[in-house]
């Protein structure tokens, strides 16, 4: 508007001023100013208008698009709501609900709406409106259609009249809160709901109030959900139903124990609880008036939720309710209901609570007790038993002999028995024979969710088959991977091939029973192989007809239960399960399989070979099309025992399985069922069978039923003959005792036959002796296991197998206990010739000693009697001919070879070089190792037998990782032997023991050996003795010249210092008190004793004077005490070594030789000064020069000390060192030789070109007085 307004008066002005004011122009810019202001004024009139007309057209299409979504919004809502009505019914239609086949009970413990009950009706939310804000703050809204908007939002988003539905599969407790004339009412709805929707076998429900408030609760007890399956009272089903909890709690008592079992059982399989695998128990307790109280449960470490339990109290206000509430329904002013009522996300809503009157629902209670009578329940019994005795053709009053039920079958008749009904009642029968005998076989499967009776139907077929067909004709091995009540009953038929039960409990059977089946597989191939290559059992039973001498071969059943749950922990069974399915049809083999469900993938191919299923009813539309293509299985009755067969696409057809596991159908229970018909007036609690109302504690019991069909029909076919050796032999016994063993074993086994336990080859379906031949493989045997798995038991019972089996002049024990003192058990057998412990470092190093010489004199015996192997030296041992051996064979049992290399790191070079040589002459090794990394790679190829008990880490095992997995951690003794196979160690005894009684058994064990053996026992250890006298040493007729020094611990020989030949020297090395003083006093005295004072002249420097004690007069050249007459001592010496070579000949042979001894060195070159140093340059040719110095000092600085001038001298000049005891810390002395600790007069010799040995100084007979007065 203003725009042309504009226009026009610029145009005015122009016109005004650029004309001058004439009035002509003056005129006609009037005349355009008005028109345009007219303009502008009609412009604006018509724009307003225009913008009205838009404004009200936006307004009109919006209310009709609110409008549209309204009724949308109704009409889906409406939708809702019906369906919301239908599944949840107010309490007025649920008469008609439970009239409905269709509809009663129709909700399964599997469904979302589980234990979905409604309580009332709500205002619930149900459709998310939002209306958008102002996209920009200068266009606003229109408020018109923004409150338009606003009043569809708040009008439609929830949904009136909804069924409030309380959840209780998410909560364990429910407390209902407020006055008791609203919560009992409530509470009855609730219960009226639950049971017409749920099954009484996925609800139970059970009650407590008090006996004034019993007519609020009328007719619950009629509920089938409250009556117990499994309890009487008297002749009828107990009732859940007491006075309080605590008396409710002894009336589930039963039932809450088997419940903690099933948690316990779904633990160990890697659930929580039970919920979901057992019924759920619904706990209504009107504790109006105090504090709300609990059931008590048998095991505390479980909750309520745990065990599938949920308890509803009824209480008066908010402060008596428990702690742990789940759901929370409050009726004291607006009702509300809250879910999650314990967390941060608690989830409440208000609404109108429904209230069932008592005579309504006693209504709805009397109208599903008909459906769930104990006639009924009589009469079904009464009527299985007759269906299933006429099904199999059979009277278990008069059983049928066996050679009539038994006697041959025509061909089309074989494997082919009923095991069901149909629709019609007519039998339905199962064809294991291959289609191309006309049959159905010969691998199925059977799948069946818990409940649905396919436990039964596997028995119904057991039992059908067996009664048959013989033994010969047909064999079963059942498997139950969980537990073994499904084939129980079958124990001990002859037709039992293997019964395999609690696979689950122990992985180790899990691989023994793959190994037998496979073994099974193997030996059929061959018997047909033998059979002139038959080509199929049918063809091998022809054979045999002809030629009875064939080993029998009937066809063979293998039903595996629960085997999903099977190839989860076992996948190694898919495969062998393919080869059945592959080359079962000609060996005979027919497998059955069954489980619960099964997962698409996980039969990899099977299922291909899978010619007949069996599908009862399963927990899912899609576990039924796996099974049988379709969901019909889904859709099955609850009624146990329903299911449908498929064979290919020949045969679909529903059936009743029969019921085997039902009483046994005597005349009583023939009887018409109304002659049997009692009326009781029922009261309040249970206590019929007291004849009291309500009584302290009820007697309630289980039903007496008898024995079942399926147990006398196993037993009568149990009288007729064995079937074939088993396919399945019992698992290995926990303990085992060599004695028993040993009665069993083959005594003409070759070799060193070592009997140590009883070993299992399922594969060949055979348990024998465990033999472990020492001549094999090396002959050395290695074992394996951690700490407490038996090592050093199995070391006792081979020392005791040896013991027992061998005389001491065949073999030869010894023992080296480096982890305890368990092999001194067996030293007095007189096989034992010495066990050495740890603590015992001397006995060790002495038994290391003795095998060396022992492998060193076999040495010499293989050259001089030209003996070619170890057997030819048993041959000539056993002759006679080698006396010097006392034992053919020598084992050696080494425990702990760890600590070996660890704490006797000496000792180590000398047992690995026993290692190298040992077995060639006749030595065996025995040792046990805690990890096999404890010895060294190039090592463990000398031994060629193995045995691994447990490790601790089972991927360590060089044998079978997978199979040492399965070695259970509360066996001791369960071993691994190199040939793949377990078995168990025995005890070292005669007859089995306690653990802690097996030591005490193995002594008395060897002391009755050893007074029953009469000859000459195993050679000792010999030890060198703390004392020796000087008097025992060699005299001078057996060694004139060298001195005797003592005795050696390797040959245990005397030990000599030969000064005359290559150790003219001797420096002695040995802290105070250790005996070096006494070897200067021995040396002097042998000294003496073969020389003349002509011969041999004696200097002494001893500060302390005890070494001229023992030297006479005539002998003793001089004797120095101090550094000083030590000096001109030596000086004296040097002089007369100067003269030495200017002399004749013979003038040298009349001089004296000098023997120079030298006791404390420490003490005489104290200061720096050095007495002997004169000496030094005669040194060298000490020898020609007649000249020998015996020198002595500690061992404390002998590292320094032994760089000194002199010392050093003697040592290069061809000095011997007898090294005695002394500190280890003081280092090295000599090259890798550390002083240690020693008795007194033991020493280590150590001299050129020889190993060092250690020896026992001996002691004159003035030293030996001297020790005795001390």
């Amino acid at each position: 508007m203003l725009l042309p307004v504009v226009g026009a008066l610029t145009s005015v002005t122009m016109m005004v001023v650029l004309r001058n004011g004439q009035p002509l122009f003056m005129l006609v810019a009037a005349i355009v100013f008005l028109v345009a202001i007219a303009g502008g004024i009609i412009f604006a009139v018509s724009s307003r208008g225009r913008g009205i007309r838009q404004m009200r057209r936006q307004r009109e299409l919006y209310l009709d698009y609110l409008e549209r979504v309204r009724g949308e919004l109704r009409s889906e809502s409406d939708e809702a709501l019906l369906h919301a009505r239908l599944l949840h019914p107010a309490p007025s239609g649920l008469l008609d609900h439970t009239r409905d086949p269709a509809r009663r009970w129709e909700r399964r413990r599997e469904d979302s709406d589980h234990l979905s009950a409604r309580i009332g009706t709500a205002d619930l939310p149900w459709f998310t409106l939002h209306v958008p804000s102002a996209e920009s703050p200068i266009e606003p809204q229109d408020p018109v259609l923004l409150e338009e908007a606003g009043l569809l939002r708040s009008t439609m988003t929830s949904i009136p009249g909804t069924p409030a539905v309380a959840e209780l599969h998410e909560a364990s407790v429910v407390a209902v809160i407020g006055d008791r004339s609203r919560t009992v009412p409530l509470v009855r709805s609730l219960l009226a709901q639950l049971a017409s929707h749920q099954l009484p076998e996925d609800l139970r429900i059970a009650a407590a109030f008090g006996r004034d408030r019993a007519l609020d609760w009328q007719g619950i007890d009629l509920l089938p959900h409250v009556q117990s399956s499994s309890l009487f009272d008297g002749p009828v089903p107990a009732r859940r139903i007491a006075p309080d909890v605590s008396a409710l709690s002894q009336v589930l008592g039963p039932e809450l124990v088997d419940r903690v079992h099933s948690a316990a059982i779904a633990r160990r399989g890697g659930a929580h609880g039970t919920a979901g695998s057992v019924s759920s128990l619904l706990v209504v307790a009107d504790q109006h008036g105090g504090p709300a109280e609990s059931i008590r449960l048998p095991e505390s470490s479980l909750t309520p939720g745990q065990l599938g339990i949920v308890h509803v109290h009824l209480l008066d206000d908010r402060l008596d309710e428990p702690d742990d509430v789940d759901i929370r329904i409050d009726l004291r002013d607006e009702p509300t209901l809250t879910h999650e009522a314990r967390s941060g996300t608690a989830r409440t809503v208000t609404f109108e609570p429904d209230e069932t009157p008592v005579w309504q629902f006693t209504a709805i209670a009397r109208d599903l007790a008909a459906h769930r009578t104990l006639g009924a329940a009589m009469a079904t019994d009464v009527e299985s038993a007759t269906e299933i005795t006429e099904l199999l053709g059979i009277d278990p009053s008069l059983p049928a002999p066996l050679e009539s039920l038994w006697k041959p079958r025509i061909p089309s008749e074989f494997l082919r028995v009923p095991f069901a009904v149909d629709d019609h009642g007519s039998p339905m029968h199962l064809d294991l024979k291959e289609a191309a005998q006309q049959g159905m076989g010969p691998h199925g499967i059977c799948i069946g969710a818990t409940g649905s009776g396919k436990s039964e139907l596997l028995r119904t077929l057991v039992l059908s088959l067996a009664l048959g067909h013989s033994p010969e004709d047909l064999s079963m091995i059942l498997v139950d991977y969980k537990g073994g009540a499904a084939f129980a009953p079958f124990s001990g038929l002859p037709h039992i091939a293997g019964l395999i039960d609690n696979l689950a409990d122990d992985p180790q059977l899990t691989v023994r029973a793959r190994s037998s089946l496979q073994g099974e597989v193997v030996r059929r191939q061959q018997l047909l192989k033998d059979a002139d290559s038959s080509p199929s059992i049918t063809h091998y039973r022809e054979l045999r007809r002809t030629n009875p001498d064939l080993p029998p071969m009937p066809h063979l059943l293998v039903v595996i239960d629960e085997f999903g749950e099977l190839l989860t922990a076992e996948r190694e069974f898919i495969d062998l399960f393919l080869q059945i399915g592959r080359i079962g049809r000609s060996i005979g083999v027919h497998l059955l399989l069954s489980s619960q469900r099964i997962e698409g993938g996980q039969l990899r191919g099977l299922d291909t070979y899978l010619s007949y299923r069996l599908g009862l009813r399963t927990f899912s539309e899609a576990e039924s099309q796996i099974v049988l293509d379709t969901a019909d299985a889904f859709s099955l009755p609850s009624l146990p025992g329903y299911g449908y067969l498929k064979v290919d696409t020949s045969i679909y057809q529903r059936f009743r399985a029969g019921y085997v596991s039902g009483p046994m159908p005597t005349a009583v229970q023939r009887t018409p069922v109304e002659d049997e018909r009692r009326v009781f007036l029922l009261p309040t609690y249970n206590g019929i069978a007291t004849g009291e109302d309500a009584p302290e504690a009820p007697v309630l019991h289980r039903p007496d039923v008898g024995r079942s069909l399926v147990d006398e029909m196993v037993d009568h076919l149990r009288s007729g003959p064995g079937g074939l050796p088993p396919v399945w032999l019992p698992p290995l016994e926990s303990r085992l005792a060599l004695g028993h063993v040993l009665e069993g074993a083959d005594s003409g086994a070759s070799g060193l036959s070592v009997t140590i336990g009883l070993q299992d080859d399922p594969m060949r379906q055979s348990q024998a002796p465990w033999v472990v031949d020492l001549t094999r493989a090396g002959g050395h045997l290695i074992i394996t296991g951690a700490p407490q798995t038996g090592r050093s038991t199995l070391l006792r019972t081979i020392g005791a197998s040896l013991a027992l089996t061998c005389t001491p002049q065949q073999v030869a024990i010894y023992g080296m206990d480096l982890t305890g003192s368990g092999l001194r058990r067996l030293e007095q057998f007189p096989h034992v010739g010495g066990v050495a412990t740890r603590g015992d470092e001397t006995r060790i190093t002495r038994l290391v000693e003795e095998l060396a010489g022992m492998i060193a004199q076999r040495e010499r015996l293989f050259k001089e009697h030209r003996i070619e192997s170890v057997a030819h030296l048993r041959q000539l041992h056993s002759s006679g001919r080698l006396p010097q051996l006392q034992s053919a064979d020598v084992v050696v049992l080494l425990d702990g070879y760890g600590a070996l290399r660890t704490d006797l790191e000496s000792l180590e070079p000398a047992f690995l070089d026993l290692m190298g040589r040992a077995s060639s002459f006749g030595i065996h090794l025995v040792v046990t190792l805690s990890r096999w990394g404890e010895m060294r790679m190039a090592h463990q190829s000398l031994f060629g037998t193995r045995i691994e008990l447990r490790l601790n880490d089972p991927t360590e095992s060089v044998i079978d990782r997978k199979l040492a997995e399965t070695i259970p951690d509360d066996v001791p003794g369960r071993a691994l032997s190199d040939a793949g196979l377990l078995g168990q160690i025995a005890q070292p005894t005669l007859e089995i023991v306690e653990h802690s009684e097996v030591g005490d058994a193995l002594e008395e064990l060897a002391r009755t050996s050893a007074q029953s053996w009469g000859g000459p026992s195993a050679a000792p250890i010999r030890l060198l003795p703390p004392v020796l006298a000087s008097s025992e040493m060699p005299d001078v007729v057996d060694e004139p010249r060298a001195v005797p020094l003592g005795l050696r611990q390797d040959t245990m020989d005397p030990a000599f210092w030969d000064f005359t030949d290559g150790d003219q020297h001797l420096l002695v090395l040995g802290d105070a008190k250790c005996g070096k003083t006494s070897a200067l006093r021995t040396i002097a005295e042998a000294l003496i004793a073969r020389y003349t004072p002509e011969e041999l002249a004696i200097a002494v420097i001893d500060p302390r004077g005890q070494v001229p004690e023992v030297i006479p007069e005539e002998y003793l050249a001089a004797h120095a005490t101090s550094s000083r007459q030590a000096s001109g001592l030596a000086s004296s010496i040097a002089v007369e070594m100067e003269r030495r070579p200017t002399r004749t000949a013979e003038e040298n042979k009349k001089a004296p030789m000098v023997v120079l001894l030298v006791d404390d060195h420490d003490i005489v070159s104290a200061g720096g000064e050095e007495p002997l140093a004169p000496l030094m340059p005669h040194l060298p040719s000490a020898r020609d020069l007649g000249l020998h110095i015996v020198l002595t000092r500690p061992v404390s600085g002998a590292s320094r000390a032994m760089y000194y001038p002199v010392v050093l001298a003697l040592r290069e000049t061809g000095g011997a060192t007898l090294l005695m005891s002394g500190d280890r810390a003081e280092g090295p002395v000599l090259p890798r030789i550390y002083p240690e600790r020693m008795p007194p007069g033991r020493g280590r010799y150590v001299r050129r070109g020889e190993r060092p040995y250690v020896m026992q100084v001996a002691l004159t007979a003035a030293d030996l007085a001297k020790r005795e007065r001390s």
